[in-house]
């Protein structure tokens, strides 16, 4: 979400489980996402937006940054490295 949305939003601290649709379908259920959202976007949409009293900002995104290690997950991402 970060580089989709231009470093403007943040999902973090997803939930979930794996379950198996009544189709037969595998799937992932995710579940209470936190997302950090900077204050400053140009874009009208985003500024709009209210996470919640999780939504950190940009203190949240920089406290992600400030603890993450990429690993090959990030690499099969196609995710850039970010310096914090």
């Amino acid at each position: 979400t970060y580089e989709k949305s231009k470093r403007q939003l943040m999902v973090v601290d997803l939930q979930g489980v794996f379950k198996i649709n009544r189709d037969g379908r595998k799937v992932y259920e995710l579940t209470d996402p936190v997302i950090h959202k900077r204050r400053t976007s140009r874009n009208k949409a985003v500024k709009k937006c209210s996470f919640g009293r999780t939504d950190r900002g940009e203190k949240g995104m920089q406290a992600f940054f400030e603890t993450h290690k990429c690993t090959e997950a990030c690499k099969l991402l196609g995710l850039r490295e970010v310096d914090a």
